[in-house]
């Protein structure tokens, strides 16, 4: 029995992929429930520049999560906020002539720095429980041990991801998923604590149909692509009529919401350490009562850096030079169309059409809603209710990646065998 066992498991392609994924997943969630006990509370620095609901619905995107410190609290923030910065320095070639090696210690120290002013954030002004008849010295101390913590945590969350990435399904991505649905059900019950009453089971109703309605308009956005019908000059079949370059109409995909929310977690961080350093800054007073995403200056902040980072992923994803590059090397043409350059300017502005029209579908599924309440006076909960439109979206597309790549693995079943 055990041998029959284990020639499945070396047969099998995803069997193996979801024992891993089931047990990163479980080392998450102990990581979530594992206090860090250096400290009674961090949350009251953070309280005084952001709502602490709605940093934690913006910060369920990164696996992070703020109701309590555990050695996960930070997620994969410090790791995505490097990423995006990382990914300027590249467009604008400052590291061009370096290598493998150092490409990797500096970004491993980018991301170093980032954890560290956001632990440091996260710590100014909260109450520790160690060191604390040293006076000044043993709440310095505190607060580095508890930075070494949060931080150290954040570095084994990512390379538990990257492992993922290696050998399980949906990547650094399962992370995020299994948060999201983790902080959407807490919500949930969260509302459902207040008590059932009758406008309860209609407002149920309604929150029923726009998730699925929510969940529709995600698959057909995400499936959706413009087809760039292309000649294969080694095919000379039936097949070689359906040969297409597909790009999708969304080429960001759910990237923009991802970073956006990262980036906006940022600020709060920083202006909540710096208060601590200048607590009578009249700069950094104006900033922690309008940086926020429930203030206007704040979504407008958040609206332009959807849009950049909708760019800026769309041409990340498609690079219209490397297209035209494989497609010239592997004897594939757009008809009527010369190979190499001016096959590449074609691509190029199919590419920038679609990437400004899904820059303005993630505005107008993630921007605008926020726009409207926030110019409404809206509360917190609102804005709350504003942000449940982008998590859906996420969740949605994260797990029709997950979808994708355990079809792709299955495709070998559709094959007979040849001998």
């Amino acid at each position: 029995m055990l041998v029959g066992i284990k020639k499945r498991w070396q047969r099998s392609l995803i069997f193996p992929k979801i024992i891993w994924t089931l047990g990163v997943a479980l080392i998450y969630l102990f990581g979530r429930k594992l206090p860090i006990t250096t400290l009674s509370s961090s949350q009251e620095a953070l309280k005084q520049v952001a709502n602490l609901d709605l940093i934690n619905n913006l910060a369920s995107v990164t696996g992070a999560n703020f109701s309590s410190t555990t050695i996960f609290t930070l997620g994969l923030s410090p790791w995505m906020t490097s990423m995006i910065i990382w990914r300027f320095f590249t467009v604008f070639g400052i590291f061009k002539n370096v290598t493998n090696v150092q490409l990797h210690r500096y970004r491993t120290l980018l991301t170093l720095l980032i954890g560290s002013i956001q632990a440091f954030g996260l710590t100014a002004s909260s109450q520790f429980t160690i060191f604390q008849d040293l006076g000044e010295t043993g709440i310095f101390w505190a607060r580095i041990l508890t930075i070494f913590l949060l931080v150290t945590g954040s570095f084994v969350l990512t390379w538990i991801g990257n492992l993922n990435s290696q050998k399980g399904l949906g990547g650094m991505t399962i992370i995020i998923l299994i948060n999201m649905i983790l902080s959407f059900v807490e919500n949930i019950g969260r509302y459902l604590e207040k008590g059932l009453t009758s406008a309860t089971g209609l407002h149920v109703t309604l929150f029923v149909l726009s998730y699925v309605a929510l969940v529709l308009l995600t698959v057909i956005f995400y499936r959706a692509e413009y087809r760039i019908p292309i000649r294969r000059i080694g095919v000379n079949n039936a097949y070689n009529k359906g040969s297409y370059l597909p790009i999708r109409i969304t080429p960001a995909g759910a990237m923009p919401f991802m970073y956006g929310m990262t980036m906006m977690l940022l600020p709060p961080y920083i202006i909540s350490g710096l208060l601590i350093l200048f607590p009578n800054n009249t700069f950094l007073l104006f900033l922690a009562t309008n940086i926020g995403i429930s203030q206007l200056p704040g979504v407008l902040l958040y609206i332009v850096l959807l849009y950049v980072l909708a760019i800026g992923f769309s041409y990340y994803n498609y690079d219209a030079y490397d297209i035209a590059k494989n497609m010239r090397n592997n004897g594939d043409y757009i008809e009527k169309i010369r190979p190499g350059e001016q096959t590449r300017k074609y691509i190029q502005g199919k590419i920038n059409v679609l990437a400004h029209f899904g820059a303005c579908f993630v505005i107008l599924m993630g921007g605008l809603p926020l726009l409207f309440i926030v110019l409404q006076k809206g509360s917190s909960e609102n804005v709350s209710i504003a942000l449940l439109i982008s998590n859906v979206f996420i969740i949605s597309s994260l797990l029709l990646g997950v979808i994708e790549q355990v079809n792709m693995l299955q495709n070998w079943k559709k094959y007979k065998n040849l001998i």
